[in-house]
């Protein structure tokens, strides 16, 4: 099991990247003249597409994160014994994670996706923006759903050394940025979450590999 949440562990941080990587250059909905550049910017048939795969590979990065989370949600609860505060914490908080991350591609990718399966739907630029600006606060508020999820992970780190120590404090740094929900601190936030996943998931697959 730990090898399958090693491997589920880095498909998510690919599939997330890649879906971030498809989607663009989306016009930041709090600039000037936002409106006007979110209609030129769905006016291109490729932007439209761009959103349908964004969302798809992203949903289905979340199915690999429930599994890499769930998996190391076990590991700890080995090292641990009987599962305390810090173990539901953890669960709860990677739970709402992977609902408001979900919520954030409904969000930022329904315009597009709209656009490319219905021919009669008229864009609605102002709208755009209430979308964009709506996906930009459910991901604040699913970074600080993990972050919780991630220091609750480092509490059960530095007891039952399970893990490498380095990655708790990873966590916490995690915690950390994401509470002020600024864009920019979550944004870092979200790569150390990238690299703070690939290490529990490298750190499981040397537990599974052969002396």
């Amino acid at each position: 099991m730990r090898r399958w949440t090693g491997i589920a562990g880095i498909v998510w941080v690919v599939l997330a990247f890649v879906s971030r990587l498809v989607r663009g250059g989306v016009p930041d909905p709090s600039g000037d003249h936002a409106v006007d550049k979110f209609a030129s910017f769905y006016a291109k048939t490729s932007h439209q597409d761009h959103a349908l795969t964004s969302a798809v590979v992203g949903l289905i990065g979340l199915f690999f994160f429930a599994w890499f989370v769930g998996g190391v949600i076990s590991r700890l609860r080995e090292a641990e014994g009987a599962p305390g505060a810090a173990m539901i914490v953890m669960s709860v908080a990677a739970g709402a994670f992977v609902a408001l991350a979900a919520v954030t591609h409904v969000f930022d990718d329904s315009i597009g996706i709209t656009l490319h399966f219905s021919s009669s739907y008229k864009l609605d630029p102002g709208l755009a923006v209430v979308m964009s600006t709506a996906g930009t606060g459910a991901f604040l508020a699913s970074m600080i759903a993990v972050g919780a999820a991630t220091a609750a992970a480092g509490v059960m780190i530095l007891q039952t050394r399970a893990l490498p120590v380095w990655i708790a404090w990873i966590g916490f740094a995690i915690a950390v940025l994401s509470l002020p929900t600024i864009p920019p601190l979550s944004f870092i936030a979200a790569l150390l979450l990238a690299v703070w996943a690939v290490a529990v998931s490298v750190a499981l697959l040397m537990e599974t590999s052969p002396a």
